[in-house]
């Protein structure tokens, strides 16, 4: 086991920060817009499949980085 010491990306992590910090909000607000879209309609089921697309890609790409995978990858 080594102890060296790694230079730490201060930007990198503001910028990650920041992204995750904006992925939360987009969610947030797309929850809020999904949930009056479920209340004010008889049968939802068609109004809210574009908010559970946009909302597990939003979380896919912000959160799970699944963009970069493919990316780096390669495979």
């Amino acid at each position: 086991m080594t102890t060296e010491l790694v230079p730490i990306d201060r930007d990198g992590m503001r910028a990650a920060t920041r992204k995750g910090l904006i992925g939360a909000a987009v969610l947030a607000v797309l929850t809020i817009i999904e949930y009056f879209v479920a209340i004010s309609l008889e049968n939802p089921l068609l109004a809210l499949l574009p908010f559970v697309a946009l909302k597990g890609w939003i979380i896919l790409d912000v959160f799970m980085h699944v963009r970069q995978v493919f990316k780096e990858g390669g495979h």
